[in-house]
């Protein structure tokens, strides 16, 4: 009898075992540069096509051939319940094909020191994050400071922080990180320093003003531009939030352009490590019109860009800190040759803003970096973010393939 229950058990745990399916694909660095925390994405579709339905859990590990172990983030997109996308960062060689397998015993990493953030609430009650929000109409600062914590939904990651006006005015801003703790739960609540002060984790460090800040969009048509949110419906959607990235939408709906109604939607993604965040903008019924990205210049006389077919950017380097620190801005586009204008310098609508457009035919995917020089003293020198900048392009430039 006693035999017959060991066999059972030793049955299960055998069992058990055989059920923790190996699941192996091939990543190949198609560039001549080493990459570093390099992003892929694997559908667990594909996956599953081959390898047959897989395990439900949060996170997992990708061991390499030489057993070197990188984190992997499964999320959940589709907000089924479901992961469907794998995530993590990865280092190839130059030209290196490394074969990955995926180790689901990694318990370990539910407890992981979290590398990025969102945070959205209502002023009234900051404990209670916001998933899903409309967005308010006006442009109503003494409004809407009362209404969100910080105005709106912010994201940041271990070295850098964004935030979006939640209303009419859509720009973005920056928050200056002199910490790589997630910070912005506590920022903006009631009895806390005011963010525009130096704290010890950082500050609010941008001026936004009529521009469009850091990275925000708008539209353009028969050469004038229109903001996207004034008149528009609005939404917020958190998508994901983990350790390894975050993603959130913006939906724009009923933006009337001379008379023609377009929707926009706009999702971005922040990572670990990473002076910047990814912006993926999809465009309905846009007619003639394009898409406008942009950078302040309220306090910068000069513009820089790269034009290539392989990654452009543009960017600017001056005293445009809140406290006249120095702070590098830039939009770095891949596989796109640009061309970068000027607002004007007042006037109603879209002022003192660097930009860039797009024509609209598919997705658009930009990127927007920051590097404040009390983040980082090597951001105090022009060739010190101009430095950092060239190397951040390459990296985001470099095309990898996932072979399953």
């Amino acid at each position: 009898m006693k035999f017959r229950i060991l066999s059972i058990v030793l049955l299960s745990l055998l069992f058990a075992a055989c059920s923790q399916k190996q699941v192996v694909f091939n990543v190949s660095n198609k560039s001549d540069i080493d990459l570093i925390a390099k992003s892929i994405k694997v559908k667990r579709a594909d996956l599953e096509a081959k390898f047959g339905e897989l395990k439900e859990q949060k996170m997992a590990y990708l061991v390499d051939q030489n057993g070197v172990k990188f984190a992997a983030q499964l999320d959940d997109t589709r907000g089924d319940g479901k992961w469907d996308m794998l995530f993590a960062q990865v280092d190839l060689k130059a030209g290196q094909t490394a074969t990955f397998t995926i180790d689901w015993l990694a318990d370990d990493l539910l407890t992981m020191k979290p590398l990025t953030n969102i945070r959205f609430a209502e002023k009234s009650d900051a404990s209670k994050e916001l998933i899903r929000a409309d967005r308010l109409k006006n442009s109503d600062t003494e409004t809407t400071q009362t209404v969100f914590q910080f105005e709106g939904p912010g994201w940041e990651n271990d070295v850098v922080g964004f935030r979006n006006y939640f209303d009419a005015r859509n720009g973005i801003d920056i928050w200056g990180k002199t910490t790589s703790e997630m910070v912005l739960d506590g920022v903006g609540i009631e009895g806390a320093p005011s963010y525009h002060e130096i704290q010890d984790w950082g500050m609010d460090i941008l001026k936004v003003g009529n521009s469009l800040g850091a990275g925000s969009i708008a539209l353009q048509s028969a050469g004038k531009l229109y903001q996207i949110g004034p008149g528009a419906e609005g939404t917020y959607k958190q998508i994901v939030e983990g350790p390894l990235r975050s993603v959130l939408e913006f939906k724009f709906d009923r933006i009337n352009i001379e008379g023609r109604l377009i929707s926009v939607s706009h999702r971005i993604c922040i990572e670990a490590g990473k002076p910047f965040y990814k912006s993926m903008v999809n465009v309905d019924d846009a007619g003639d019109a394009k898409l406008v990205a942009g950078i302040v210049n309220l306090h910068s006389n000069d513009v820089y860009y790269i034009p290539s077919e392989n990654v452009s950017y543009f960017f600017t380097h001056d005293k445009q800190a809140y406290n006249g620190e120095m702070l590098g801005m830039a939009i770095i586009v891949p596989n796109r040759q640009i061309e970068v204008f000027t607002a004007p310098e007042e006037g109603e609508g879209i002022t003192q803003t660097y930009y860039t457009t797009f024509d609209i035919s598919s997705q658009i995917e930009f990127f927007f970096m920051a590097g404040w020089e009390l983040q980082d003293p090597k951001y105090a020198t022009f060739k010190g973010f101009e430095a950092e900048l060239d190397k951040q392009a390459e990296q985001i430039a470099a095309k990898v393939e996932v072979v399953i």
